[in-house]
């Protein structure tokens, strides 16, 4: 079990423009200066942390723990892998104090805090698999996988924090609502292996929400385009 820290110094305005759904970027002198009065604000008040362990991926089972992933989403996607790192990580608790302060000051500042936040953990999750994955012996892994996403149950969530010990190590729990607090923190699933299929290369394709994506609506995608979105050697930096 390993526990990282991350700082972030600056932060991805595609990230947010993309969580945003704006086509123009920051062309606009108003938006401009409103995303960088909150990334002033955000940064600051970041507490990145980020839990992870490693487990035996075998015959859709991850061994030697109790969380059990339910769903046949999860076993196409951890087809080939012979581990599966299980990750939770959050930007703290300041975080969800400040959108609800920026909120007082109107919609578009709580909206653009949000989004930016949004990129952050993204940006935290990057981060901490360069971390966590540099250390290990050379091999392919997929994309993070979350709970909730294909038929994978966002109730597990539970259980997966409860195999991080992530309320102890990074503060991270299941609220009565089945959601995360605080509420800007991600699980997820990476597998590992060699020559992994082309089906655990992230795509549209499959997706649940294919028909009425707001992300595809407006010309993006809920990853980044051409980013860590396929395989990627799990020693490399």
């Amino acid at each position: 079990m390993n526990v990282y820290r991350i700082t972030l110094t600056e932060l991805n305005p595609a990230d947010a423009l993309r969580y945003l759904g704006l086509k123009n970027g920051l062309d606009d002198p108003a938006m401009a200066a409103l995303y960088e009065k909150c990334t002033r604000a955000l940064l600051p008040a970041i507490d990145a942390r980020c839990v992870c362990r490693i487990f035996p991926w075998r015959d859709g089972v991850i061994e030697g723990c109790a969380y059990r992933p339910a769903g046949q989403s999860i076993r196409e996607h951890l087809a080939g892998c012979d581990r599966v790192a299980l990750i939770a990580a959050t930007l703290g608790p300041c975080v969800d104090a400040l959108i609800r302060r920026a909120s007082l000051s109107g919609m578009a500042e709580a909206m653009m805090t949000d989004a930016l936040a949004s990129g952050a953990v993204e940006q935290v999750l990057d981060e901490a698999e360069t971390l966590i994955f540099s250390s290990l012996p050379p091999s392919e892994r997929t994309f993070r996988y979350s709970p909730g996403y294909g038929d994978l149950p966002l109730g597990g969530q539970k259980e997966l924090l409860e195999v991080l010990d992530a309320r102890k190590r990074i503060g991270v729990y299941v609220n009565e609502s089945l959601l995360l607090s605080p509420l800007k923190s991600v699980t997820c699933l990476i597998g590992l292996g060699q020559n992994l299929p082309a089906a655990s290369r992230k795509t549209c394709r499959g997706c649940t929400l294919d028909g009425k994506c707001i992300f595809r609506q407006n010309n993006t995608t809920c990853f980044r385009e051409g980013g860590s979105n396929g395989y990627q050697n799990a020693s490399q930096k």
